[in-house]
């Protein structure tokens, strides 16, 4: 059985490249749908190499769809009937609508929207139509920390501090407060103008990290909730009442005291106001300044 890796090296056909990193954690993550009659979403194609590698690693799929925003892309020609190239913007309205036309996808990978806020719509437009059990992937997530693509390690609106922020949504249950997921998201749905109160946040089973890569698995709700716990054994000597824990619901605290946790404004909020009441602040300061001067001379 050949490894995604091996197509790579052996490939002689469009242009394609991965950095290395990425084929061993391809290979653990996409090997279980490798004999699936699945269907595959590729943002970003260039050359189209991808494609036709992910057409022989994924010998029984039923499509294989890539959308790219460079008009060259619609002379790719492949000799396989179950890969389409699809011209367009992902995050524009009228292209989205041809691509959900193929329904729902059991993999989703963005290798095209290197830029913070392109990569954020992309994940908040296509989410919804990843299938149960599916897999969003996004790729060279480096590029979050320079500026040039929209980022920084600080900076609150890169494309990898949204993910980080889906960590907290993951553990919705035990925050606590009186807060929907999507208030965690507000600032990326106000300056990126996206609507994120319809995106699938409870169906965000797990996230994973790796250099330059992130990894979401897609599951029912049922399957992301913490559940009851479950007691093993019958003799409890040093804590007799863990017995009792068996089969119960999680407790839920109310956080509503804690100032870590029930605000009306994000950190990253309070900290653009506090910015700009320094910025009023030292131009106050400075009028003053002009004004001492006038009056001395």
């Amino acid at each position: 059985m050949k490894l995604l890796k091996d197509l790579y090296k052996n490939h002689f056909g469009k242009v394609t490249h991965k950095w290395s990193i990425y084929f061993d954690q391809y290979e653990y993550k996409l090997s279980p749908y490798k004999k699936l009659p699945i269907k595959l979403f590729e943002i970003g194609v260039e050359n189209g190499g991808s494609l036709e590698i992910f057409s022989k690693y994924f010998s029984n799929a039923e499509l294989l769809l890539g959308c790219d925003i460079q008009p060259k892309c619609g002379e790719l020609i492949y000799d396989k009937s179950n890969i389409k190239v699809l011209v367009g913007d992902v995050n524009d309205e009228k292209t989205k609508v041809e691509i959900i036309k193929c329904s729902k996808f059991d993999i989703i990978i963005d290798d095209g929207s290197h830029g913070s806020v392109d990569i954020v719509k992309a994940f908040c437009n296509y989410f919804n139509y990843l299938k149960d059990d599916g897999l969003f992937i996004i790729e060279d997530l480096h590029c979050s920390y320079w500026e040039e693509w929209g980022g920084g390690i600080f900076y609150p609106l890169s494309s990898i501090n949204f993910f980080k922020k889906l960590i907290d949504i993951i553990n919705y249950e035990h925050w606590g407060v009186q807060k929907q997921k999507d208030w965690l998201l507000r600032e990326f749905s106000f300056n990126y103008k996206i609507d994120i109160e319809k995106l699938a946040l409870e169906q965000i089973h797990s996230i994973e990290f790796v250099n330059s890569l992130c990894f979401i698995k897609k599951k029912p709700l049922k399957e992301n909730q913490l559940g009851k716990r479950v007691v093993a054994g019958k003799i409890a000597t040093v804590y007799p009442d863990a017995l009792k824990a068996n089969n119960q619901p999680s407790v839920n605290l109310n956080e509503s005291k804690n100032l870590w946790s029930n605000q009306n404004l994000l950190p990253t909020e309070e900290l653009f106001f506090c910015q700009e009441k320094v910025e009023k602040l030292k131009k106050q300061v400075s009028d003053l300044e002009k004004e001492i001067q006038n009056l001395k001379n």
